[in-house]
This record gives structure tokens, C-alpha cells and sequence, in this order.
């Protein structure tokens, strides 16, 4: 079975008062298991102001109350570009040049598909979804 780990490490001299130091890491697993993720999808892309909101990735009626992860680069290098997040008409934030995300994120239904936004200019960005299999409904 895969084994996804996500990790982080912050360090700052001047932060506060002293030196600061805090790192944190997680087994990505399915839901209520300790079997990890078997999926990932990944891309890379470019939004621009005139392309108005883009879906990143539709949310699935069946898919999918899972375990399911995202990760999320902007990887513009002008500081004034950003990119806003959001899971359907709902703002979670903004990606500043250089800044990314890596979150849960529950498709319960078809209106939860994760939505992004350019200002200030063309921003390129990397994304990965990672996932539990997905269990496919029997045709009738």
C-alpha cells in the first residue's frame, strides 16, 4: 500500500522574542484506517485575471465523503500576484507569490469543487489531490 507523509518545518532567529523552531508530520490515511492513500492526481497550470474563476478540480456525489488531501503551489514570482482559493462560492484565502497549501478537503456533494482565482497577473501553480480509491457504482 502507498504511504503518504506530509511534513513541515518552520525555523526563525527573529520571530520572537528568541529563536524559534517547529516541525510537524502526518501519515496521510483513509478514512477511519490505517491503510494509506492509494491515489493521487497532479498538474500544473496557469490562471490569469481575464480567465476570471477556474474550477481546479470538480467534487464528486460519489466520491466521496474519503480521506481525500490537497496540496496547492502558486508559483508566481511577482510578491503583488495572488491567487484566492475557495471551495465553491466559499473564500478560504489567498496564495501570495511563492506560498502554497496542503489541506483536507471533503467532496460531499457536487458544489464542494475546489475554485481559483488570479489577481494582479498571470499566475502559474502546481496542485495534487491525494485520495482512497475510488469505489465505482455498478451500471444498470
Amino acid at each position: 500500500m502507498a504511504t503518504t507523509t506530509a511534513m513541515l518545518s518552520l525555523t526563525s532567529s527573529d520571530l520572537l522574542s528568541g529563536p524559534l523552531s517547529v516541525s510537524a508530520s502526518t501519515t496521510c490515511m483513509q478514512a477511519g484506517t490505517t491503510t494509506g492513500l492509494e491515489k493521487v492526481e497532479m498538474g500544473r497550470g496557469k490562471v490569469t485575471v481575464a480567465d476570471g474563476s477556474k474550477s481546479l478540480k470538480l467534487a464528486t456525489a460519489a466520491g466521496d465523503d474519503g480521506a481525500t488531501k490537497v496540496y496547492l503551489c502558486n508559483k508566481a514570482t511577482d510578491p503583488t500576484y495572488y491567487i484566492d482559493v475557495n471551495i465553491h462560492d466559499q473564500r478560504l484565502g489567498r496564495l501570495y507569490a511563492g506560498d502554497w497549501l496542503f489541506m483536507p478537503w471533503s467532496q460531499t456533494d457536487t458544489v464542494a469543487e475546489l475554485v481559483i482565482e488570479a489577481e494582479g497577473g498571470s499566475c502559474e501553480y502546481e496542485w495534487a489531490i491525494f485520495k482512497e480509491d475510488e469505489t465505482l457504482v455498478t451500471a444498470s
